[in-house]
């Protein structure tokens, strides 16, 4: 026979992984028609890290 496997057992993780992910949106003005627009990233934080560092971060990786 089978096995039942319950929603529990499903959930379960195997392992703890080493990063935290955030779903990062914030908004930037575009100079060809200087409208406001939204942009949305995933971003993995290290476990231990400062959260707030991290995400200032990728902003301004993004800006330039």
């Amino acid at each position: 026979m089978a096995k039942k496997q319950t929603f529990a057992d499903k959930g379960k993780k195997t392992g703890t992984s080493d990063f935290k992910c955030a779903k990062l949106v914030f908004s930037v003005k575009s100079e060809k028609t200087n409208a406001w627009k939204f942009v949305e990233k995933n971003v993995r934080i290290p476990n231990g890290e400062n959260e707030q560092t991290i995400l200032a971060k990728a902003i301004t990786d993004y800006i330039k």
